[in-house]
């Protein structure tokens, strides 16, 4: 082989090595903090739940066989998919409209509207279910509201309803969901709208044929996003919902700390993880189609 064919060969070769190169870092933090987990996960799910101990070593399918005839399972299942779809459109219908906003103020306001957004991720969890507690009871701030309104004449109280695990559910995903779609019309150039205005479009259809298709792949994302963390969240609708509303997330943490069954734990863990990957491959699958319609 000559000298330029054997330059040209190492040269393809580090081409095609570099990206992997770069990624490495990444790989491994992934491989390290979220690849190996889930492998000891999957494995604890094989394992056998005999006596008090939190686990027997073994290897058997009941635990997963088990889901199958589990009533509980299956109401918690669909209760979780149901509450996360339907919080996730509605945090990505809200969360684009305030990042639209956002996007079509002036820069004087952008600040104050993203230090408004930022608010829920300063504080914890713990700290916004005590302040729905504050809000939705009986003697609280929105029956207050209503009554001194006159939109109702007695008080109400949502709280420990489906509604206020949804809404909690809603204002726990909405900001990163907006940062998101926000970080999507950042990139898009305004005078693309001045162009359709001069051309005679009206604004619903500069929205539809315009901005809509430019921010298509932002909003896969934020759902994607929206639906793994409303999935995940388990202290919430457990705190601000009925106590009928169980959800997976209620369920591996009843079996691994109240019955101390690590196997069947991890089983629904898995369960749950496969789950929202088919989701999120669903929503990939779909977002792909429609660009490759669309161009």
């Amino acid at each position: 082989m000559s000298a330029p064919d054997a330059a040209r060969r190492k040269a393809g070769l580090r081409a095609r090595l570099a990206p992997w190169l770069l990624m490495a870092p990444a790989l491994l933090i992934a491989v390290a903090f979220f690849g190996l987990p889930i492998a000891f996960m999957a494995r604890m799910s094989f394992n056998e739940h005999i006596d008090q101990r939190f686990y027997v070593p073994g290897f058997t399918f009941d635990n997963y066989a088990a889901m199958l005839t589990d009533q509980t399972f299956r109401g918690a299942l669909f209760t979780t998919m149901r509450l996360a779809l339907i919080s996730s459109v509605v945090t990505v219908v809200i969360g684009y409209a305030f990042a639209m906003l956002v996007w079509l103020k002036p820069k004087r306001w952008r600040l104050a509207f993203i230090a408004l957004a930022l608010c829920p991720l300063l504080i914890s969890e713990i700290s916004i279910i005590f302040g729905w507690w504050m809000f939705f009871p009986k003697n609280g701030l929105l029956s207050y509201a209503l009554v001194s309104s006159g939109l109702i004449t007695d008080k109400i109280s949502l709280m420990y309803t489906e509604f206020a695990a949804f809404v909690g559910l809603t204002y726990v995903t909405l900001p990163f969901c907006f940062f998101i779609l926000l970080s999507i019309f950042d990139g898009i150039d305004k005078k693309v709208l001045e162009a359709s205005a001069d051309l005679g479009s009206a604004p619903l259809r500069t929205f539809y044929e315009v901005l809509l298709p430019l921010t298509k792949g932002g909003i896969a994302a934020a759902f994607a996003q929206s639906f793994i963390w409303a999935v995940g969240t388990y202290a919430t609708p457990s705190a601000l919902g009925p106590d009928t509303l169980w959800t997976i997330g209620y369920l591996i943490q009843e079996q691994m700390l109240g019955k101390h069954n690590w196997p069947r734990a991890a089983a629904f863990s898995i369960v749950l993880t496969i789950g929202v990957a088919l989701v999120m491959v669903i929503v990939r699958a779909l977002t792909s189609k429609r660009t490759a319609l669309n161009g």
